[in-house]
């Protein structure tokens, strides 16, 4: 069996792979790199990286397309992203082929999934697409406060914050680990911006949550789920993210910190905590399989959840093709856990016939 790690970058994510490398090899597996790029049209054979277990090196060399796919593309709005998306979309399509997990689409499919579930709904923020100036502004005037997210975004970009002032209206945004504001004087001033961005119909928008911590630094829970050796559904773990003083994003890429779950919940109430760990727990329990039950099946999920000041929980983002570092940061002991998980559900996986894989949920 050949099992491919297929990203956009050639050599991503070098230490993860080398461990999930190592992982294969002692199960007498042949593990392989590659990039949508790397495939020959003309023969199909792909010229990518091998893991050579002998020597722990890889080596370049030709090899026919994996069996099982671990796909970890990123999609930016790049030519390079664009140019990949039909060749992986092409693979997906292939009977021979299995991915571990087949992603899920923009912000908005997802959202629209997850709000036909009576379980989930009481914990999706009021979401818009967003298609209309004036729609928009009349949504604004009600609430005074609304965050504008692209349906395509990652890691907190292009993500703005606006509120309606008596005599203006503001737009925060937060570029690497800055924060950006801009005063429009009039809602013309306002409008001439906000048109490319309503043009492009690439962004919806949100409720505004008071997410920040007592000392007012954004926060936020991220988890990890994923199907084990059994093809079940398990959290791996949880980690809180807390932006820098004055951030309003918590992202690490704008250079937040991370704290450990069970510490971070000890500041309130058992009775409180208990009702918040309960919210959370039915959020993970119930999110996989509504996901599922609207598109193909999915390996990893990683869950972005706000704890406003009134500790309502929300769910604030879903990725199927997360980062580990908020893991890594505050429970390292789980690190071989993660390394061999892609590989373990590799087994189940081929423990199915095709068309049982097909119907995996």
């Amino acid at each position: 069996m050949r099992i491919g790690y297929l990203s956009l970058k050639e050599r991503q994510e070098g230490e993860y792979v080398q461990h999930m490398a190592k992982e294969a090899s002692k199960l007498g597996y042949e593990f392989v790199q590659f990039t949508p790029f790397s495939i020959q049209p003309s023969t199909e054979e792909i010229i990518g990286w091998k893991y050579i277990p002998d020597t722990e090196q890889w080596e370049k060399t030709s090899f026919e397309i994996p069996n099982y796919i671990y796909d970890r593309c990123f999609y930016s709005p790049s030519i390079k992203s664009k140019q990949a998306k039909p060749i992986v979309d092409w693979l997906k399509k292939r009977k021979d082929i299995t991915f571990l997990g087949y992603g899920l689409p923009g912000k908005w499919e997802t959202y629209q999934a997850i709000s036909t579930e009576e379980s989930l709904n009481p914990y999706i923020p009021k979401t818009k697409k967003l298609l209309h100036l004036a729609v928009f502004f009349e949504e604004l005037r009600k609430t005074r406060k609304l965050v504008i997210k692209p349906i395509h975004g990652s890691r907190g970009i292009n993500i703005y914050f606006i509120t309606l002032n008596a005599y203006s209206i503001s737009v925060s945004t937060q570029k690497n680990k800055e924060v950006v504001e801009t005063i429009f004087e009039t809602r013309d001033e306002f409008f001439e911006w906000l048109q490319p961005i309503v043009e492009s119909k690439g962004y919806l928008y949100q409720s505004y949550l008071d997410l920040k911590t007592k000392s007012h630094e954004a926060f936020d829970l991220r988890v990890l789920l994923q199907k084990n050796e059994k093809g079940e559904w398990y959290t791996v773990g949880k980690g809180i993210r807390i932006g820098q003083p004055n951030s309003i994003i918590s992202n690490l890429s704008a250079g937040s910190n991370v704290q450990l779950f069970d510490e971070w919940i000890t500041q309130f109430s058992q009775r409180t905590a208990l009702i918040i760990q309960d919210e959370i727990d039915t959020i993970c329990k119930k999110l996989p399989l509504v996901l599922e039950k609207s598109f193909l099946p999915l390996f990893e999920i990683g869950l972005d959840i706000g704890i406003d000041s009134n500790q309502a929980v929300w769910i604030l983002d879903i990725n199927s093709k997360p980062g580990r570092k908020v893991l890594l940061q505050t429970n390292p002991s789980i690190q071989n856990k993660l390394y061999s998980a892609p590989i373990q559900y590799c087994l189940h996986l081929q423990s199915k016939s095709k068309s049982e894989r097909s119907e995996i949920k």
